[in-house]
């Protein structure tokens, strides 16, 4: 198999398991992408919405989109920035903490679900594999916010870009 079919086969799968997983915790009541803003607003604090938006390489238009459906749906808040009054900060509410620990369980029951029908030595093999080819992708994105490690689930992990409408 030739560098370009693989990478059409990981492509393929990783579209795949994008749509399952995002059907999953819309079933549970939050998407990956509200999922995401919740867990940084979490782990981060309350957020600029212009911070968000870098963060996840978002457009701006996306993420207040976004916020507005978090805050419509009491996940989040905004409030005056106390530094700025012309500035707004993401806050999480506690609907949003609790919604969070639901897309966390659904999360980690899907990720038990596909990843379990690999045996131990497979999953030490693709963790491996995974491993190189982020460190090869690594040089490819300057810039990119997304290299740094993050805690995410209590794990350090590399998260990836968040594309718009995730």
């Amino acid at each position: 198999m030739s560098p370009e079919q693989l990478g059409e086969l990981y492509l393929r799968v990783h579209h795949r398991m994008h749509r399952a997983f995002d059907g999953g915790m819309s079933a549970s009541g939050l998407t990956l992408a509200r999922t995401k803003v919740l867990a940084q607003l979490q782990l981060g604090g309350p957020a600029r919405p212009s911070a968000l938006a870098a963060e996840f390489g978002m457009a701006p238009r996306t993420i207040t989109e976004l916020v507005d459906t978090l805050e419509r749906d009491g996940l989040a808040a905004r409030n005056a920035d106390p530094t700025d009054r012309r500035a707004l900060l993401v806050t999480l509410t506690g609907e949003g903490d609790a919604a969070l620990a639901v897309a966390r369980a659904t999360r980690t029951r899907l990720m038990k679900k596909v990843f379990g029908a690999l045996d131990a030595d497979d999953r030490a093999t693709m963790a491996r594999l995974l491993q190189t080819l982020d460190g090869a992708m690594a040089p490819l994105i300057t810039g990119d916010p997304h290299t740094e490690e993050v805690s995410f689930h209590g794990r350090t992990a590399h998260p990836g870009p968040v594309a718009a409408g995730e």
